[in-house]
């Protein structure tokens, strides 16, 4: 009698310590970029304007599955983003319209994440990232693309969808990378020389260790320097 009773304590406590926890949690975690073509230099900074419909954390319910949340979904965007974007721009900031100067690229991003269960593309879940993004300066539009991107389909439901996340959105943010860092410049900055630098050659003679080193005087400026130029 009293072991069947202390079986059935047991699983009313695991019945209820199961209860409070009715979410999975997945943390979105990027996957390693692969190099990019090397991309066009712009002169202006970029804007990187995540949309407000983007939250931090989302969670979804596929087929009536338990609750799972998609966590740090905005700022693996905006990291993401920036790996793929600052070859590309002298500059890039977290920011929208409100925060723009006159020749500064914006960037709008809105994504969302689900859940995919598994079918013929896998034995397992995949996570998928789908939604569209636009590049304007000075109010015209220069580029933009509705995007969509699923993960390999060999996870398990719950917290390793975060790393089949981190994949979609990486995919996503290289794609971005690439077409932003083929669009032209227009405004074209004239680079401003350097001022000129003289050179003398050092004393490569070895110094007594009785005798304190000498410091050889500057070289003097003259027409035979050698100038420095910057460069865009």
């Amino acid at each position: 009698m009293y072991p069947k009773a202390l079986r059935a304590i047991g699983c009313s406590c695991l019945i209820l310590a199961s209860g409070c926890n009715l979410e999975h949690h997945a943390p979105i975690r990027s996957a390693e970029l692969p190099p990019l073509a090397p991309p066009v230099l712009h002169a202006n900074r970029l804007l990187v304007d995540v949309r407000d419909g983007v939250g931090e954390n989302v969670c979804v319910s596929p087929q009536n599955a338990r609750v799972l949340c998609f966590e740090h979904l905005r700022a693996a965007l905006s990291e993401a983003l920036m790996h793929s974007l600052w070859t590309s721009f002298p500059r890039i900031d977290l920011g929208g319209d409100r925060d723009r100067n006159p020749g500064d690229y914006v960037l709008h991003v809105e994504l969302s994440v689900e859940a995919l269960p598994p079918d013929p593309n896998g034995p397992g879940w995949s996570a998928g990232v789908r939604g569209s993004w636009r590049l304007d300066r000075d109010g015209r539009i220069l580029a933009g693309n509705q995007v969509a991107s699923r993960s390999r389909a060999d996870f398990a439901y719950g917290a390793p969808l975060g790393v089949g996340a981190g994949e979609a959105l990486d995919a996503i943010a290289v794609s971005i990378g690439t077409t932003l860092g083929a669009v032209p410049e227009s405004h074209i900055v004239a680079p401003v020389p350097l001022p000129q630098v003289a050179v003398a050659p050092l004393s490569l003679s070895p110094v007594p260790a009785t005798s304190p080193a000498t410091s050889s005087s500057p070289p003097e400026l003259t027409s035979q320097s050698t100038p420095a130029n910057t460069g865009m």
